[in-house]
């Protein structure tokens, strides 16, 4: 395991620890959790505009009835 050292204004140390306290779990977490959901975040934002250019290219679709059929749901 790695531990990282993060420089905060009193401010944001305050913001972070009474996030952390509504929540009820560490400040440690919080950063956790609010790191990996910008991870997250940020693939869910590449997968769309990845689809959203294949959806320009080739603009043909299918309704949902015919996604269904087509993979057996």
């Amino acid at each position: 395991m790695c531990t990282y050292s993060l420089r905060l204004t009193d401010n944001e140390k305050k913001l972070l620890q009474d996030y952390a306290a509504t929540h009820g779990i560490s400040m440690a977490d919080a950063l956790k959790n609010a790191f990996f959901d910008m991870l997250e975040d940020q693939y869910d934002i590449r997968c769309a505009d990845e689809a959203y250019e294949a959806y320009l290219a080739d603009k043909k679709t299918i309704s949902m009835a015919e996604m269904k059929k087509k993979y057996g749901i």
